[in-house]
């Protein structure tokens, strides 16, 4: 519920005229502005007309940086709502000018000059907060994992589609210089064909528990009075609050996150799904450590096998999480480190080996001397100002930024099908999967975790969902 309201709204007109110098700023602009900007302020002085109201749901942790990094855009923070006004506490008072909510819901509905909103919640509520704001008009940022399901993934492409609205994913490392420079030198030939790629993460080591031996608490200690928790749990299956999951542990539970792979998929897939046009998979088989209904397990690997694809050969990449490793590559130096502390990836070519840090940082050669053979890369991607940069100028001047929701979506769907493949590792079984329809061809049980019929939605989410 609200905390901070106006009772009056702006008049209908000054809104839309607002918003319609903000969309067609690019070519308007000139006209539209009245008193020359160096008469208003000095270098750097954004007009009042010139700035999103921004409004940020989901302000502890990653949040926080959200919010901070676009005000340091010259952006509004207009808004400010969190379901936890204890743990987010701190944040309200970095801006505290801004409206406050608890309920997202209520904040979209009673403030129209909310041009944007980003969404740095849970994995579980992502979906329905981004679909209801992009639904009420708002361009919308929403942190990794897109989505918690293959299902609202889907959806949220579709509505972002739908609503023309502008739309970026928090997968920081798609805007930096290493991952354009891997998808210039893969593309452009200078490993050869890839036909294997090995990526990895230590997640959820020394982050968050998960586990076989992980069971949801039987416990029911007090709701913290400054916690809203039926809107914590969204339109996940009720749980009784427990600090087991909130704030941040709530990761490696199937109920509320998307495990290791749905964490750093975003950051470690992205460099060669996007290289190499991946696509979806159409066979997916995992292997893990125990697990059970509640938990993911401390460890898994995965290999996905994608079909050819637009002259590439097939590909198989493989994905291992939990301080699990891929295999050394036979010509890397005595002593190298695979990656980084935290993970990395491998694409072997025909040509050659290259590997890369998390979010794609410092891709180099294996051997490292191979960049005397093969040279820096033609660069044809444009440099981006960043990730939220891009959103921004989206929405200021028109285009899309580079992971909007038609790719974040796919990212996040080839990520989540892992999650079901390790779901039903025991079954020992390679699970084949006809992305067209969005369904397992040999494997009917899997099925139901493609969408919303396994733990239907919550009564009032679903609606929102779709």
């Amino acid at each position: 519920m609200s905390e901070n309201k106006n009772s009056s709204k702006p008049a209908e007109n000054s809104l839309i005229s607002r918003k319609k110098f903000i969309g067609q700023a690019a070519a308007a602009s000139a006209g539209i502005m009245i008193v020359p900007r160096h008469v208003l302020g000095g270098t750097g002085y954004k007009a009042p007309s010139d700035r999103l109201n921004i409004a940020s749901v989901g302000i502890g942790g990653m949040g926080r940086n959200n919010t901070r990094n676009l005000s340091e855009l010259g952006e509004n923070i207009y808004a400010l709502c969190d379901v936890d006004h204890g743990y987010s506490g701190p944040v309200f008072m970095d801006y505290p000018g801004a409206k406050k909510y608890v309920d997202f819901r209520q904040m979209i509905d009673n403030e129209p000059e909310i041009d944007a909103v980003v969404v740095s919640t849970p994995d579980n509520t992502h979906g329905a907060i981004g679909i209801y704001a992009m639904q009420a008009g708002k361009h919308v940022y929403v942190e990794k994992p897109l989505t918690r399901t293959i299902y609202e993934a889907r959806r949220m492409a579709q509505v972002a589609r739908e609503t023309g609205v502008k739309t970026q994913m928090g997968n920081q490392g798609h805007a930096r210089e290493g991952t354009h420079k891997i998808v210039d030198w893969i593309r452009q030939g200078a490993i050869g064909e890839v036909t294997k790629v090995d990526t990895w993460t230590n997640r959820p080591m020394g982050y968050w528990p998960q586990g076989g031996t992980l069971q949801h608490p039987s416990e029911i200690p007090s709701v913290p009075g400054t916690l809203n928790w039926d809107l914590w749990i969204g339109p996940s299956p009720f749980r009784h609050y427990h600090p087991a999951y909130a704030p941040f542990r709530w990761r490696g539970w199937w109920d509320f996150g998307a495990g290791a792979l749905g964490d750093m998929g975003a950051h470690i897939i992205d460099q060669p799904f996007w290289a190499l046009d991946l696509g979806q998979p159409d066979k997916i088989q995992a292997s893990s450590t125990p697990f059970n209904e509640a938990a993911f397990p401390k460890g898994s690997t995965v290999h996905y096998e994608f079909p050819a694809k637009n002259g590439r050969p097939p590909v198989r990449l493989t994905w291992y999480d939990g301080g699990l490793l891929p295999p050394r590559p036979d010509n890397i130096e005595e002593g190298r480190q695979l990656g980084s502390s935290g993970g990395g990836m491998i694409f072997y070519g025909t040509d050659g080996t290259l590997m890369a840090d998390v979010y794609g940082d410092n891709p180099r050669f294996i051997p490292e001397s191979d960049i005397n053979r093969i040279g820096e890369p033609d660069r044809t991607i444009p440099e981006s100002p960043g990730i939220h940069a891009e959103w921004v100028n989206a929405i200021k001047n028109g285009g899309e930024a580079s992971s909007n929701f038609e790719y974040a979506a796919a990212l996040t769907e080839m990520m989540l099908v892992g999650n079901v493949a390790v779901k039903f590792s025991d079954r020992h079984q390679k699970l084949e999967y006809d992305a067209e329809n969005m369904r397992f061809t040999n494997l009917d049980d899997a099925n139901e975790w493609l969408n919303r019929r396994k733990n239907e939605f919550r009564p009032g989410w679903k609606e929102i969902i779709g």
